[in-house]
């Protein structure tokens, strides 16, 4: 290691004289000569001069005035004894060794805190996906009630909510619809609670933590800390008291986020609640990990004994829509609720966190909150205390007490004076200067403020900042499993001096070994640890942030795909899909707005050839929408989803000289993207902008940018075509479809249809009536085609039923072979524009459905789960909305039908939207390496 090397080298020099003339090595990288070696007026010690082989000196002898030797310019430096060795060779070669060690350890240092910050900034945009998407889900709210009055769902508490869900609002009779049976081997809990009772239940999680506690001692235990908060804190800010006896100390937890070993460790480190002992959980102990449940009934239990010395405050993850998302999405909790216990105790823990208060006062000198302080200046404690806490977080922060009850539980701070928006962290958040924590801690005559919220950049369990006036706190260590962070608690002592605890706690099956006793091979454990991270801990951890970043980034280029391709397609005017390696980055940053290493992530993503250019197009079709497999939906849907585009354009009955007018607006010929744009909003086939977009990024154009009409209409007939095989649509015979390939291949053959077309169409009309098709079909001198065989085939080939074909029909009805094997990645992209939008819109669907679902029973009816689809579309194309909805309203019957996978009218919602969750590496394609 660079340590020993460095101690090696130290006896090596130790007492070796130098002489001028010597050859040497200066601070064990560059060599040269010694001209010179005594004291100096530079300062005590001996020094040394020396002439280095190279000009990476910077002087030529003479330095502050005084010159000791001459050499050439830049070749001259001056340096402390012992910070020069005599050359040898194997000291030479152990000072580069300890080089290129140190090197190395930088290196690894920097990509370290590089992957650390770069999933970190991904986390961060998870919840300004979440806050973006509160927006959205007011307007299905709105619609909802609006146009679906008698569904019991909906609404903006937790009280509410229960209501609806048929749980009960009166925490006294929680427990009581629960039977404990024979078959139960946990703990059980008796009231009043004792020491010993509760000692058992601790002494359970910390054996046996996969065993969940019984759902009637759970509803009792939430029940009895609603009641304690109900009576202890009658305004939003509480209130408590360091002990002040000798021994006494309050300990402040930061962020646990369900990572039970780190909670275990601090009980073990600082002693469990007593009188002496206090305890402040400082919000966010849902999501995330899998043992929320755990600590929050640990510390309800330990406040039913102690009610003056255990304490939560609320954070921003303790809120419904929140815990509802995935883990992956930075949720988790009504997962882990569901797992473990009865769906109903969900709503009986959003009912406490409703009641835990948004901030903490300590003996009237530290204000301890989860997030940060506000962005309206003159706030008092007072004004705190009287917020309604009895609420879902605000999605607006128009109103002061929206502002306020926000802040509370979402700001960062930051080093520069002032207030500012938090874009990397999302819609209305704030990040508050060190103007401000002075401020507000002297208007209300306090010292100090403790907040959590984050983890620290340094990967610290604390960070303090604002003047000494600012302390965030983070207890959960290797947050996620991943990031290799400190853990930290501060603890408070009874002369309120206080001191900073760091750790990096013990797996939990190490713990659990522990306290059970024995090891998984049955010899005694030895007390587990905290620790430093290990150089290969730290890699593996690297190697998983970096899966888990690559993935929710592969997300977000599916989301914006429409952005890119547009920005990057704006500097390819000859459309060669590609584009210079620096245009690349600058596109990826402008389309995602994400500050990220883009260099850095450039190579990982993409290749560039011998000419520093990067193939964009191939980039944007490797990204791909992560959907579970036979999840969303049965088979045959995507074919059936874009075969209506198609047959929107069929029902408009249009002869061929509209059709191609249509298209050709300005009489050209040819095709632009913006005229594709125009005819296809002409044809009222309602696509959404996305997969207008997704149709256009496949379309082979000429070295202008543009598409030859009758090569478009060609193209899309191909779609068609392949679609309709695909999906089965046909209603006509077996013998009729084979009848139709033969005479489409003597009709057609490699000509144009557009030629064959005019050719049939005799009287130039733009319609073909029966008798030129009868007439066409005659020349053609197939055997087996009678007088009944054309007439099946002008049934099958009519399909408006009118007398005519217009040019979309005919096409329809003669299937063709796609040379430019372009079909497929058509019908990929228009369906991939649609899992993507799907997918972004998760959580508002999980609303809306849970809107017809207020039991929380997973299923709705079909009508319903139709009804939801049709409020995200009208949503998003209300007013401010970005987007349009992701489906037409004949695709979205689609949807429906292929969702209902065993036809009985149900519809698992949560299994559908769980399908859409990425997992935690991107697709193999995505990396493209």
């Amino acid at each position: 290691s660079p340590d020993i090397l460095s101690r090696f080298l130290a006896m090596a020099g130790k007492d070796k004289d130098l002489t001028v003339g010597q050859r040497v090595v200066v601070l064990g990288k560059r060599k040269g000569v010694v001209r010179f070696f005594g004291a100096t007026e530079f300062g005590p010690g001996e020094w040394v001069g020396i002439e280095l082989d190279k000009p990476t000196g910077s002087h030529d002898g003479g330095a502050h005035g005084k010159r000791y030797f001459t050499c050439p310019p830049n070749h001259g430096v001056y340096v402390q004894r012992q910070g020069v060795l005599p050359v040898n060779h194997w000291q030479a070669a152990a000072s580069q060794i300890q080089s290129m060690l140190r090197g190395r350890k930088d290196r690894q240092e920097t990509e370290y805190k590089r992957a650390f910050y770069t999933w970190n900034q991904m986390e961060m945009e998870d919840e300004s996906d979440y806050l973006n998407q509160t927006a959205t889900i007011s307007r299905v709210e709105a619609m909802l009630r609006t146009y679906h009055p008698g569904a019991a769902g909906g609404g903006s508490s937790a009280m509410s909510l229960s209501v609806s869900a048929g749980v009960s609002t009166n925490p006294a009779d929680w427990g009581q619809e629960f039977t404990v049976d024979a078959s139960y081997t946990g703990p059980h809990v008796k009231w009043p609670l004792t020491l010993e009772n509760v000692q058992q239940v601790l002494h359970h999680f910390r054996t046996r933590p996969h065993v969940p506690l019984h759902d009637k001692y759970v509803a009792e235990i939430l029940g009895k800390g609603v009641t304690l908060f109900n009576e202890m804190l009658p305004t939003s800010v509480a209130d408590m008291k360091v002990p002040t006896c000798e021994e006494g100390k309050l300990v402040i937890c930061g962020d646990t986020h369900g990572q039970l070993a780190d909670f275990l460790w601090v009980l073990k480190q600082n002693g469990e609640p007593s009188p002496s002992t206090g305890y402040l959980l400082n919000g966010d102990i849902a999501d995330r990990g899998e043992n929320a449940v755990e600590i929050i009934i640990i510390a309800l239990c330990y406040k039913c004994l102690y009610p003056e010395m255990v304490s939560m405050n609320r954070g921003n993850h303790e809120n419904i829509e929140m815990n509802r998302r995935s883990a992956d999405h930075g949720g988790g909790f009504f997962d882990e609720v569901k797992s473990k216990h009865d769906p109903s105790l969900f709503m009986m823990f959003q009912q406490l966190f409703e009641v835990l208060p948004l901030a903490t006062v300590l003996s009237e000198r530290v204000f301890v909150v989860h997030g940060g302080l506000f962005r309206r200046d003159a706030v008092q404690v007072q004004h705190l205390r009287n917020l309604n806490r009895r609420r879902q977080c605000p999605t607006s922060t128009e109103s002061i007490e929206e502002s306020l009850m926000f802040d509370c539980l979402w700001a960062d701070p930051w080093d520069f004076p002032g207030v500012a928006k938090a874009a990397h962290r999302g819609q209305n958040c704030i990040r508050f200067g060190p103007d401000v924590t002075k401020r507000f801690l002297g208007n209300n005559s306090l010292s100090l403020c403790i907040r959590s919220h984050e983890v620290p950049n340094t990967l610290r369990g604390f960070e303090d900042r604002h003047d000494g006036r600012l302390i965030t706190v983070f207890t959960a260590s290797n947050y996620c499993g991943q990031t290799g962070n400190f853990g930290a608690v501060v603890i408070f002592h009874s002369d309120m001096s206080y001191t900073v605890e760091e750790h990096m706690a013990p797996p939990l099956e190490n713990l659990v070994a522990e306290y059970s006793g024995q090891n998984a091979d049955g010899s005694a454990s030895e007390a587990s640890v905290s620790q430093k991270p290990s150089a290969s801990s730290r890699e593996q951890s690297k190697e998983k942030m970096e899966e888990d970043m690559l993935a929710k980034l592969e997300a977000k280029v599916v989301q914006h795909k429409d952005d890119l391709w547009w920005y990057w397609a704006q500097v390819d005017p000859e459309g060669t899909g590609k584009v210079t390696s620096s245009l690349w980055r600058q596109g990826m940053a402008a389309a995602l707005q994400l500050e990220l290493p883009w260099f850095s992530l450039q190579k990982q993503l993409v290749e560039t050839d011998a000419n520093g250019m990067v193939d964009y197009k191939k980039f944007l079709e490797r990204s791909k929408p992560s959907v579970e497999e036979g999840k969303a939906f049965d088979t045959g849907w995507e074919s059936k989803v874009v075969l209506k585009v198609y047959e929107q354009m069929l029902r408009n009955d249009l002869a061929l000289k509209d059709i191609i007018n249509l298209f050709d607006q300005n009489g050209d010929g040819l095709v632009s993207p913006w005229e594709f744009k125009q005819a296809l909003v002409a044809a009222n086939t309602g696509l959404p902008d996305a997969q207008i977009n997704a149709i256009l990024r496949v379309i082979d154009r000429d070295e202008k940018g543009k598409l030859n009409v009758s090569q478009f209409l060609d193209r899309f007939q191909v779609v068609y075509s392949k679609g309709k095989k695909e999906s089965g649509a046909d209603s006509i015979s077996e013998g009729t479809k084979l009848l139709l390939t033969k005479v489409g291949r003597s009709l057609v053959g490699s000509k144009s249809r557009v030629d064959v077309f005019q050719a049939i169409d005799l009287n130039g009309d733009g319609y073909v009536d029966k008798t030129e098709f009868f007439s066409s079909l005659k020349k053609l001198n197939i055997d087996s085609l009678g007088d009944a065989e054309r007439e099946d085939l002008w049934r099958a080939v009519d399909v408006n039923k009118d007398g005519h074909l217009n040019y979309l029909e005919f096409c329809a009805a003669f299937e063709v072979v796609d040379t430019s094997k372009g079909s497929d990645r058509t019908v990929h992209e228009i369906v991939a524009a649609i899992l993507s939008a799907l997918q972004q819109n998760q959580m508002t669907l999980g609303f809306a459905f849970r809107y017809f679902d207020p039991k929380g029973e997973g299923k709705v009816s079909s009508e319903d789960f139709k009804s939801g689809l049709k409020a995200l579309n009208a949503s998003a194309q209300g007013p401010g909305s970005q987007s349009a909805g992701p489906l037409t309203e004949d695709q979205l019957q689609v949807v429906v039908e292929h969702v209902d996978t065993d036809k009985d009218g149900m519809i698992d919602y949560q299994e559908f939207l769980k399908a859409f969750n990425p997992g935690k590496a991107p697709s193999e394609d995505f990396r493209g390496k």
